[in-house]
């Protein structure tokens, strides 16, 4: 049962990489939804504008374009 386990594990793992993935290139496709109101991973908040029910400006790590391009500068 453990290497069952171990490969379930490994497929719920690639599968959250690949949401987080496809919502960053969701974000970076839409650059207009940085203005959004919302909290970073970096933990400060970001955009001036409330969002439309439903929308987000941040995946699911909350990683947003904003703060990529802060760590690209930064370099």
């Amino acid at each position: 049962m453990g290497k069952l386990s171990r490969i379930f594990a490994g497929l719920r793992e690639f599968a959250a990489t690949q949401i987080e993935l496809t919502e960053r290139r969701d974000l970076e496709n839409r650059p207009w939804e940085e203005e959004f109101l919302h909290w970073a991973a970096d933990g400060h908040l970001h955009g001036a504008v409330v969002p439309p029910r439903g929308r987000h400006s941040t995946s699911r790590s909350g990683w947003c374009p904003g703060l990529h391009r802060a760590s690209v500068l930064s370099r």
